[in-house]
Formats: structure tokens, C-alpha cells, sequence
């Protein structure tokens, strides 16, 4: 079983240096060290090398712009301020109306028909 889980781990920690030779001027602007250029133009000799790099669109490097993190990171936690204020209001929204059914309920018929020709009303 060890020799399973080296190679195993052999092979994952090969994939994970290909694809990070790979994708390297996706994430930074500096330039690729020299033990992951080596690992870089060895992947890229085979076709799943190239392939791979079209698809994240960085076969032609010097065209690549790379990716600013934390620009992505504060997008993210921006989505997520958008959402959680959004269900926050939905929620706070639906509590009051939920008040004020009840209010309006507690009403005599005379004052909830009057109501109800209130909101009923039709727009001028």
C-alpha cells in the first residue's frame, strides 16, 4: 500500500507542477522560475501540454494578461456583501407585511374594507 500512495502522490504532485508551469503568466507578471520553465517546455512538447494551455488561453504567452488576485477576491466578497443584503431585505420586506396582515386582520370588517380601498386604489 506505501508504494501506492507515492506513486499516487508522485503523480498528483507532477500534474500540479504541469498545470502551475502552465498557467504561471495567468498569475503573475514575474518570470517563471527555472526548475518550472524546464517542467514548462517539457509539458508543452506533448499534446495535452498544448492543449491544455489553449483552453486556459496561455499558449501565446507574451499576449497573456495575468489575473489580479485580489481584484478577483474582492469581487468575490463584494457578490457575497450583494447577496447577503439582498436576502436580508427580502426577509426584513416579508416581516413587515407580515405585521401588518396581522394588524389589518385585528381590524373591524368597515376599517379593512377601508384599507383595502386604499391599497387597492388605482394609481393616478
Amino acid at each position: 500500500m506505501p508504494v501506492l500512495q507515492f506513486i499516487a502522490a508522485a503523480v498528483g504532485a507532477t500534474v500540479m507542477l504541469s498545470i502551475t508551469s502552465i498557467v504561471w503568466p495567468k498569475v503573475t507578471s514575474e518570470p517563471r522560475p527555472e526548475a518550472l520553465t524546464k517542467v514548462h517546455d517539457m509539458v508543452m512538447e506533448t499534446k495535452a501540454g498544448q492543449d491544455l494551455a489553449n483552453t486556459l488561453g496561455v499558449s501565446d504567452e507574451r499576449a497573456v494578461q495575468p489575473v489580479s488576485i485580489s481584484s478577483v477576491a474582492s469581487s468575490a466578497v463584494q457578490n457575497a456583501v450583494t447577496a447577503v443584503s439582498s436576502q436580508a431585505q427580502s426577509a426584513v420586506t416579508t416581516h413587515v407585511l407580515e405585521v401588518v396582515v396581522k394588524q389589518v386582520e385585528q381590524l373591524s370588517p368597515q376599517d379593512q374594507e377601508k384599507f383595502r380601498q386604499l391599497i387597492c386604489a388605482p394609481a393616478e
